[in-house]
């Protein structure tokens, strides 16, 4: 279990670790119910903007429950469904009994507890204090709830995290995300039908900063109208720079054409400059630049269309992972361009099921593929 900073009073704590020792006396042991509701009943008393001494206690007792709960998994997933199905349905739930016994079903339980931790997000107040001490573990509950393609996770991701600029350390890879990856990693990891719902917010000025970011990583020339109209109502350089990362990056030749024909003369003076030293490098933009860019990744040059197929199976089944095949492979091909975008845009949403810093490196290389595709043959 991850590290999780939380927060209970000691005196709590300790009287709830009497009530089991006497129920243990009383009775010869505490019987997997009680030590479970005990448990919970821990997590129910925490409270937010505690001292670092009971902050620390805190994550002993969390990491407590949650070694008790690995190590009699058959017996007590079926207690920790029943609870968290009776902390649903409190008028006034424990935030944290929602996000920490969910993530834990979540992560250890089958279909019915996944679905049931899913249940559990949506009851719980992102905005509770309680659960800004604990964004780590919200941010990976809602990252593996993703995966359902349930639609109610974009809302709540949108909800939580949208506008938020806190950032998440992941310490296996000592990597630190800010708002914008984070969100790369829970929209991205949805599939593609994030594309579209993000889309629909650009013409909320307070979220078209962030949403252009986004779609830097997540985009596709669907997009280039919706994007392009963001220019009239902010054209100013910070919005210049992220459209026009968008279009060069992951918009194809639609992308280019717009860049082209942009009249730069209603854009503000830093974007007229900017644009026009950029100019050569958009008028040039082709398959064969895209290329020469990606020869320099190392892997197999040269490939049948059969293995570039299951090469690219392989990265399917291995959530993008691959360290043998070379893009040139794949650009090279003879394999139909629109099917080959098809399944590349699947290794880019299943690279980001991976938190880690190769896996925005693979989506890095993955966009160029399918932006070098687009050009193809134009």
């Amino acid at each position: 279990m991850s590290s999780k900073p939380a927060r209970q009073c000691p005196l709590v704590a300790s009287l709830l670790g009497a009530l089991v020792a006497v129920a243990a006396t009383t009775t010869g042991a505490a019987t997997p119910e009680q030590e479970t509701a005990a448990h919970i009943e821990h997590l129910r008393a925490i409270k937010a903007g505690q001292s670092d001494a009971a902050r620390a206690t805190y994550n002993q007792q969390m990491d407590a429950a949650w070694k008790f709960y690995a190590s009699h998994k058959p017996e007590i997933l079926p207690i920790l469904r029943a609870q968290l199905k009776a902390e649903i349905n409190r008028e006034q739930p424990s935030d944290l009994v929602l996000l920490d016994v969910g993530f834990f079903l979540r992560e250890n339980d089958g279909p019915e507890g996944k679905a049931l931790a899913r249940d559990a997000l949506f009851r719980l107040n992102p905005h509770a204090a309680v659960i800004n001490e604990n964004w780590k573990e919200l941010f990976e509950l809602v990252h593996d709830a993703a995966e359902d393609r349930d639609a109610r996770v974009l809302d709540f991701i949108d909800r939580a995290f949208l506008t938020s600029d806190q950032k998440i350390f992941i310490p296996q890879h000592a990597l630190q995300l800010d708002g914008t990856l984070i969100c790369v990693f829970l929209y991205g990891s949805f599939g593609a039908d994030a594309e579209p719902h993000l889309t629909a917010k650009l013409a909320d000025r307070a979220l078209t900063k962030r949403i252009l970011e986004l779609l830097v990583w997540l985009g596709s020339p669907d997009s280039v109208r919706e994007v392009g109209d963001v220019l009239s109502a902010s054209p100013n350089y910070e919005t210049v720079s992220r459209v026009t990362a968008f279009m060069m990056q992951v918009a194809g030749p639609a992308g280019r054409d717009f860049m082209l024909k942009l009249d730069s003369s209603k854009l503000d003076p830093k974007s007229r400059e900017y644009l026009s030293k950029i100019h050569p490098a958009i008028q040039g933009m082709s398959f064969g630049m895209i290329r020469s860019s990606l020869a320099s990744i190392p892997g197999d040059k040269k490939l049948a269309d059969t293995e570039v197929t299951t090469r690219i199976n392989a990265m399917i089944a291995n959530y993008g992972k691959d360290d043998r095949t070379s893009p040139l492979a794949i650009l090279d091909s003879g394999l139909s361009t629109d099917s080959l975008i098809a399944s590349l845009l699947k290794v880019r949403s299943l690279s980001l099921y991976r938190l880690s810093d190769e896996a925005l490196s693979d989506v890095e290389v993955t966009n160029s593929l399918v932006n070098a595709l687009r050009y193809r043959g134009h």
